[in-house]
């Protein structure tokens, strides 16, 4: 192993001991309001950021920022490919800026502050520039964010015309195909993600404006997005796919679908971190740090009494 993969690989399992775990999420869901579940994690990782007074949505932002944090400092000792690997990961926080930014230009003009990416930025400092939808298009267009599009027959580059819902999907689908791309051993993971995406987007959302887009997914054909209900999706699918969506029927249950999906990733990055690969050891950690994120604002919720039903999911160190 190289020497830059070593000590990245190194920091990795270093990051891995700043995980809350299930221990301290099971005291955070049990507490009897939000404010009790913040004290629990005091000495934490994400107390670091988390304030007393936090309201369920700043603690969640102050998870995901030392997440972030952590994906960071990981990348600073990495070398240019496993950099790439954690950018194309990382990726969802600049998603989650332009969100933002969409948002925002469609409403009252009113957004959060930026997630800072620093190094892990693909496109945010240009982006972020954007004062109107169609400027926002047109810089993503000639973005890494859109170069992923067009390489894609099926799926069309993101353009001015598009509404702001399918240039969500547009980057959402942009996204996945990036990660498979960098990460292959994380190819599965894209295509059960892509499942409950289009499982979301056609029997919750009830909106299939955006099926040109969801073409583009990994694993998603003219059947899938031509499916009248769960099943029919599930039989259209690729088993890679597929299972994501596997003794889901009703839509109301595609929240258990999405636990089920966080669940597998974590089974299989236990896996990644003891593969004495360095790519695949580095995939693994981002999602372990990941899930445990995940897992610490579902924690979260149940405290405040949203999702009770939560708290009693399994757990487990790497």
């Amino acid at each position: 192993m190289k020497p830059g993969w070593v000590a990245g690989t190194t920091r990795a399992r270093l990051l891995l001991g700043r995980r809350a775990g299930s221990e301290l999420e099971r005291g955070v869901a049990s507490a009897d309001s939000l404010a009790e579940g913040l004290s629990v994690l005091v000495g934490s990782a994400y107390g670091e950021r988390l304030r007393a007074q936090d309201d369920l949505a700043a603690a969640e932002r102050a998870v995901a920022e030392t997440l972030l944090w952590h994906l960071r400092i990981l990348a600073g000792w990495l070398p240019a490919a496993g950099v790439g690997l954690v950018r194309a990961l990382a990726a969802r926080f600049e998603l989650m800026n332009i969100d933002a930014r969409l948002a925002a230009l469609a409403g009252d003009g009113r957004e959060p502050p930026p997630f800072v990416l620093g190094g892990l930025a693909t496109a945010w400092p240009r982006l972020e520039q954007a004062r109107t939808t169609e400027e926002l298009s047109q810089a993503l267009a000639a973005s890494a964010w859109g170069d992923l599009l067009k390489a894609s027959s099926s799926a069309p580059a993101i353009d001015p015309r598009s509404s702001p819902a399918q240039i969500a999907i547009g980057l959402r689908v942009s996204w996945a195909r990036r990660v498979q791309e960098t990460a292959p051993e994380a190819s599965d993971w894209v295509a059960g993600a892509g499942a409950l995406l289009v499982a979301r987007e056609l029997f919750v959302a009830g909106d299939r404006a955006c099926e040109a887009q969801l073409r583009g997914l990994p694993g998603i054909g003219r059947d899938a997005l031509a499916a009248d209900s769960l099943r029919e999706l599930r039989m259209a699918l690729p088993a890679h796919a597929s299972w994501a969506l596997a003794d889901v029927d009703d839509p109301v249950e595609l929240w258990r679908a999405e636990l089920d999906w966080w669940l597998r990733v974590e089974r299989d990055a236990r896996l990644l971190v003891r593969a004495q690969q360095p790519q695949a050891e580095v995939l693994g950690a981002v999602a372990l740090l990941a899930a445990d994120a995940q897992r610490t604002v579902r924690a979260l919720a149940g405290a405040r009494g949203i999702a009770t039903e939560m708290q009693d999911l399994g757990g487990g160190g790497a």
